[in-house]
């Protein structure tokens, strides 16, 4: 079956892009279409475009640190490639109507090798570069790079083992019901992970930091924010935890 833009275009549902960030809104969605295009009518399926995806990502990591400028316009090509790869697959599995049981698994697999490596990676470009802050030749700034890549694994790992548990747990799921509609600061939470995060700010930040040599700033701000997003989803989920708890009492 040829799969045509139309397709392609009306398989997306209103809700899903609405739910993105405002840089993915912009063009990483439009761009996707293009890909999808190419990569849905070679055959390609979605799970095949997330497993790209994460050689994608790893090859952008690698070039971060490579000291040389050639490298680094290709690293932050790819990465924000890797963006448009990580709509691609979506596109492909609604435009062939796939439910495939762990497709969002192997999806977020390519985004867990992302934050694993990609703050260290502009670490280790500020420490062959230098920056606005810190000197060239400055490991801290690789260390800083390694806490905030840490931090978000660690932030997500916590917030997924929590959900995994909350599935099995009668009472997580009664007190998810009586709280679906106050989703206020559930919902704050969640915009500012898509606006300031890999989807959203980091992007047009890459960019930024190849053009005027800052990737130390975003490293920095990385650090603080993946360092207050460990801080505030431990405290949460920690309160849910024992709220959930003692509702067993």
């Amino acid at each position: 079956m040829q799969y045509t833009f139309k397709n392609i275009i009306t398989s997306l549902p209103q809700t899903k892009n609405s739910k993105s960030s405002w840089w993915v809104k912009l063009w990483v969605r439009k761009a996707s279409f293009i890909f999808t295009y190419l990569f849905i009518n070679l055959g390609w399926s979605s799970n095949a475009v997330s497993y790209l995806s994460i050689f994608i990502s790893l090859a952008a990591c690698i070039c971060f640190t490579i000291p040389n400028s050639s490298t680094l316009i290709t690293a932050v090509i790819l990465i924000n490639f890797w963006l448009i790869l990580d709509c691609v697959d979506g596109n492909i599995a609604r435009c062939k109507k796939q439910k495939k049981t762990y497709g969002e698994f192997i999806d977020a697999m390519s985004g867990y090798f992302t934050v694993a490596f990609v703050y260290i990676a502009l670490g280790i470009a500020s420490y062959n570069n230098g920056g606005i802050i810190f000197a060239k030749g400055n490991i801290d700034i690789i260390i800083i790079g390694a806490i905030a890549s840490i931090c978000d694994i660690l932030a997500r790992l916590i917030y997924v083992n929590f959900c995994s548990v909350k599935t099995t747990d009668d009472i997580g799921q009664i007190e998810k019901q009586k709280t679906e509609k106050k989703h206020t600061i559930n919902y704050l939470r969640k915009r500012i992970s898509k606006e300031f995060g890999l989807s959203g700010l980091f992007m047009p930040l890459t960019i930024c930091g190849l053009l005027f040599n800052c990737f130390d700033f975003i490293v920095i701000f990385y650090f603080a924010f993946n360092g207050f997003a460990l801080i505030s989803t431990t405290i949460m989920y920690a309160w849910k935890a024992e709220k959930y708890d003692n509702n067993r009492l």
